[in-house]
């Protein structure tokens, strides 16, 4: 997506410079640290053409402590119903988190139709997806697997219909931001890119 961890909310702004110059315009900032918050006021400050959403959002105080911050779509790891429900209340596109069938129906019934997998590769990765696919393809579902997926597993995501998006940590990790390797973070933004668009499905790299 790519997943985005700051300690230092100011750093998230050559992390913003570098995805976009590497041709991404969406990211995720995870509540994962203090400086959440303020990273996505940052990027929604210096960076208005940068789609800049909330992740890990783990509670309802989260989800409008994000909206609050400018985020304009939330993610999960899971599937909380009080957390989706807060987000419907306030309007905010949100994308929960889902890993079997039972969780994927409880999606959908919550008008969930774009779902986050996770922890993908480590609960089955592409034989995951294509389990999923075969009896919820129908029902207009999309997927964006994350976890476990890197530039050398991508194009097989890649190559699924019902998947909508990959997302990750892996171009721009905690460790590359801290080390301040931004064009390392551009070249995977690209490289990344160049992945999908070969790709029949073509699809995004959130």
């Amino acid at each position: 997506m790519p997943a985005i961890t700051v300690r230092v909310a100011e750093d998230v702004l050559p992390v913003t410079e570098a995805l976009l110059g590497g041709g991404l315009d969406v990211m995720e900032i995870t509540f994962r640290t203090p400086a959440a918050a303020k990273a996505i006021e940052l990027v929604r400050k210096e960076f208005p053409e940068m789609n800049v959403g909330a992740g890990t959002l783990l509670n309802t105080a989260q989800v409008n402590e994000a909206i609050g911050a400018g985020a304009i779509f939330g993610v999960a790891p899971g599937l909380n119903e009080s957390v989706v429900l807060a987000a419907v209340e306030k309007r905010i596109p949100f994308i929960p988190g889902i890993v079997t069938a039972s969780e994927l129906e409880k999606a959908l019934a919550l008008n969930c139709n774009v779902v986050k997998v996770f922890p993908c590769d480590l609960s089955g990765g592409i034989s995951l997806i294509k389990a999923l696919q075969a009896p919820y393809a129908h029902t207009g579902v999309k997927f964006i697997p994350m976890g476990g997926i890197n530039l050398s597993n991508l194009d097989q995501y890649a190559s699924l219909e019902i998947v909508l998006a990959a997302g990750g940590s892996w171009i721009a990790s905690k460790d590359m931001i801290d080390q301040k390797e931004w064009s390392a973070i551009k070249e995977n933004a690209r490289r990344s890119i160049a992945i999908t668009s070969s790709k029949k499905n073509s699809i995004s790299v959130l």
